[in-house]
């Protein structure tokens, strides 16, 4: 449940960011298909929460997902990869903190 509602969330701050400059009649579309998919993203929890059948196929798919996770990040090359994207994240995020400082 704490996946999918951490990727809602990454999914409408990708949404935010890019609403720029579009006219009245997109940001109507756009409100209305960010509220559409909130609606969705709540059913899903209700359904998984109440049917019996729905929890245990998501347990199930969680429990590959993770055995997934760990065979793949069990490889070399993986944690290399995984380890450059962290520092550039971190790169990344100390410029942005710079530049809010210097806005400031």
């Amino acid at each position: 449940m704490k996946k999918l509602f951490i990727l809602f969330l990454c999914c409408g701050v990708v949404f935010c960011f890019g609403q720029e400059n579009i006219g009245a009649k997109e940001q109507k579309l756009l409100k209305q298909e960010k509220k559409l998919a909130k609606e969705m993203f709540e059913l899903r929890v209700k359904l998984l929460k109440k049917d019996p059948e729905l929890k245990k196929l998501h347990a199930k798919i969680m429990e590959l997902h993770k055995e997934l996770a760990l065979k793949l990040d069990s490889n070399k090359k993986m944690r290399s990869l995984a380890t450059k994207l962290r520092k550039v994240k971190n790169s990344i995020a100390s410029i942005k903190e710079e530049k809010e400082e210097e806005d400031e």
